[in-house]
């Protein structure tokens, strides 16, 4: 895959854990397809050489940022599918062979309230192997601290 032949730009390349594919964000130019709407996601078969786009994860619309699991059989990707605006994160199913799953949300107890109501993008999401501990209240406390070094970007 040669994409300057093609006039295009290849971003966020990210090799699977068993060193067996690699995925590439292609776009028309740039480094940040976020923005792009013919973004796609394409698969690298790096035994045989062969590349292509991942059909069933795809869409009409930006699909970005990605991320392998550790057992590199699934994906999650972040995709403005639904309505151009947030994106969102897809999970896709990838098998030994690289036939790729068509690309689905996770379910929520209510959809519309999750994924519609709230104004939220998922811009580099990731998989994780264990709990995640965050202290919100510690969090505010370092960040509001009037202590702070003032670097007069705010007044």
């Amino acid at each position: 895959m040669n994409a300057e032949s093609q006039h295009k730009s290849v971003s966020f390349p990210r090799p699977s854990y068993d060193g067996r594919f690699l995925c590439y964000t292609l776009s028309d130019y740039g480094q940040f397809s976020i923005w792009h709407h013919e973004a796609d996601l394409y698969l690298l078969d790096l035994s045989t050489g062969k590349s292509q786009p991942m059909a069933e994860a795809n869409s009409d619309d930006t699909e970005s940022f990605h991320n392998w699991s550790t057992n590199s059989r699934w994906m999650v990707i972040s995709s403005r599918r639904d309505d151009g605006l947030f994106t969102r994160p897809y999970f896709c199913h990838v098998d030994e062979e690289g036939h790729v799953g068509k690309a689905f949300m996770l379910p929520q107890r209510n959809p519309r309230r999750f994924y519609r109501e709230r104004f939220l993008s998922f811009n580099v999401p990731d998989f994780i192997i264990g709990p995640t501990h965050f202290d919100g209240n510690k969090a505010s406390r370092i960040i509001n601290d009037e202590s702070r070094t003032n670097f007069g970007v705010r007044k």
